[in-house]
């Protein structure tokens, strides 16, 4: 893999690290995970008239990816409430290769290779550790955990969708663009009804992170398909995986979140894992 993909592959990890940092860091989970997919949106609406419209045979997938990311948005703000983002963001980003992986061996047939089955053991093991230390500092919330463990499901089924859209889309830029336009109108729509006018004052203070949020999000997501063009698909995911070292970093730097060792290490049996996996 040439160094400036290695470098474009490692900014969308950092890219997407910060968008959850944001999230995070705001008083209301909500509203502050419904401004990042209206900066989305609003990103994709800037590039949308210069992109052909999207073939009728994708059209499916695009709402399909609409009804999955609203779940997607709704289990970040539940998980994110009583969780720290090193703890919940390790599990969403590290379970979801995870999760792909036994759903093709146990529903698809597809066999894992001995590699494969080394990252399972990885990362289970890393998500094993990483709840028994919260379990010790008295920080474990297992509503928190279960969720993260759902949008890890969820980030499985998007991915999936999405695979098989883009191909079916005629121009990967259009299909991008049309799924994070209309993926910001659901809980935009959900947010504004549980937070009547308490949401538009919160935004007036925060908007500007919602927009840089939602422009992250876009931003990472086409550096990661750009550098899919460039190098072996399965070498630029697993290098994005390092979005959960990443998040780990800004948690401590940002949030002043305590990072134990044996947190640490469950990052990094995580991060393995994941690359096991992939590769």
């Amino acid at each position: 893999m040439e160094t400036s993909v290695i470098l474009v592959v490692l900014g969308s990890a950092v890219l997407h690290a910060v968008w959850n940092v944001i999230i995070k860091g705001g008083s209301d989970k909500l509203v502050e995970t419904s401004m990042k997919a209206a900066g989305g949106g609003f990103a994709a609406l800037l590039v949308l008239p210069f992109l052909p419209p999207p073939l009728p045979e994708s059209r499916i997938y695009l709402c399909a990816t609409v009804f999955c990311h609203f779940f997607y948005y709704l289990f970040i703000f539940l998980a994110y409430r009583k969780a720290d983002m090193s703890y919940a963001y390790t599990i969403m980003r590290g379970s979801a290769p995870l999760f792909t992986a036994l759903a093709s061996a146990f529903a698809l047939g597809e066999a894992i290779s001995t590699g494969g089955w080394a990252g399972v053991l990885l990362l289970s093991f890393g998500v094993l550790v990483l709840t028994a230390d919260a379990v010790r500092l008295g920080a474990f919330s297992l509503q928190s955990t279960l969720f993260a463990l759902a949008n890890a499901i969820v980030i499985m089924g998007y991915s999936l969708v999405d695979g098989h859209g883009v191909r079916l889309s005629g121009h990967t830029l259009t299909y991008i663009c049309w799924a994070f336009f209309c993926n910001a109108f659901p809980i935009t729509i959900f947010a504004i009804a549980l937070r009547r006018s308490d949401y538009f004052r919160y935004v007036k203070k925060r908007w500007r992170y919602g927009l840089c949020g939602g422009l992250c999000s876009a931003v990472a997501y086409g550096l990661a398909l750009w550098g899919m063009t460039r190098a072996p698909v399965a070498l630029v995911a697993a290098l994005r995986e390092t979005s959960v070292v990443f998040g780990v970093v800004f948690a401590v730097v940002f949030l002043k979140e305590n990072i134990t060792p044996a947190r640490l290490a469950a990052v990094i049996l995580v991060l393995a894992g994941a690359v096991a996996m992939r590769v």
